[in-house]
């Protein structure tokens, strides 16, 4: 593992459940009662279209291209499918979703997971919703209906990007564990799912005069599916293990580049 020259060290108890994502600015409230999953308006639709494809899509690309060094391994595999996908993969960045439009591509609109931290500005939460954020379900009926969401999205050809890990580490080189819940909906949907994982690499002259920060590199598997032949429970865990052992074997054969150094705290100490 290469290392930086000025690592920052990080301590962390709980792999699941830790998270450096440092939003304590944020006060999270929980989701209207009332809110919009889907919006049926054509003016909204019509000025979510043009804000994603015509305004956000081309600044983000230029960004990442630019300012992220984005660099995207096996990058047509989701522009060759014909039909909605899901994308899994880790969690090391906020700009985590920026990426994943760039890595689904102009073809595919792409729909993201988020905490309702995203939503608790309530002028940016209409934001946040035209460029793809999609909250997560708090009890049955929310849950109800983000399920109708996300089927509607993958009937509609979209991307939809999940983050198993659920919280941010960033810099993290590794695979941290994640549980099989989100892959009930490929299950349910019979949708591929592709697996990703973002690598840190060092810049090099004269990118490295300019930003201090390491580039990216995305990997993507190829289209992973449901074992039809199994129950829906056993088919989730299943899809979950295949998708966490490609992640974790490419993460261990190209994350060779350390920016931020995680250590487990001696809880003893």
């Amino acid at each position: 593992m290469i290392g930086s020259d000025s690592m920052k060290k990080i301590f962390y108890e709980d792999e699941l459940n830790d998270d450096f994502a440092a939003t304590q600015g944020i006060k999270t409230k929980p989701l209207p009662k009332d809110y919009k999953w889907i919006h049926t308006s054509r003016l909204w639709n019509f000025f979510a279209d043009i804000l994603y494809y015509l305004i956000a899509y081309p600044l983000v690309k230029i960004f990442n291209t630019f300012v992220v060094g984005l660099r995207i391994k096996n990058k047509r595999v989701i522009k060759k499918l014909k039909t909605g996908c899901f994308l899994y993969s880790n969690h090391t960045q906020h700009i985590d979703p920026l990426i994943s439009a760039t890595v689904s591509g102009w073809g595919h609109r792409t729909y993201f997971m988020a905490g309702n931290d995203a939503f608790s500005i309530r002028r940016l939460s209409y934001l946040v919703a035209m460029l793809g954020a999609m909250p997560l379900g708090y009890d049955i009926a929310s849950m109800k209906k983000m399920l109708q969401t996300v089927s509607k999205r993958i009937h509609e050809n979209a991307c939809i990007t999940i983050y198993p890990e659920a919280h941010i580490w960033p810099y993290y080189t590794g695979i941290r564990p994640f549980k099989s819940a989100s892959f009930a909906y490929p299950v349910a949907l019979n949708a591929p799912v592709v697996a990703s994982v973002v690598t840190y690499r060092k810049r090099h002259w004269p990118f490295r005069c300019f930003f201090r920060h390491p580039a990216i590199t995305v990997y993507c598997s190829d289209p992973m599916y449901a074992n039809p032949t199994l129950s829906k429970k056993a088919a989730k865990e299943d899809l979950r293990n295949r998708v966490y052992d490609w992640m974790k074997e490419t993460a261990e054969k190209y994350s060779t580049y350390e920016f931020w150094h995680y250590e487990k705290k001696n809880i003893s100490e």
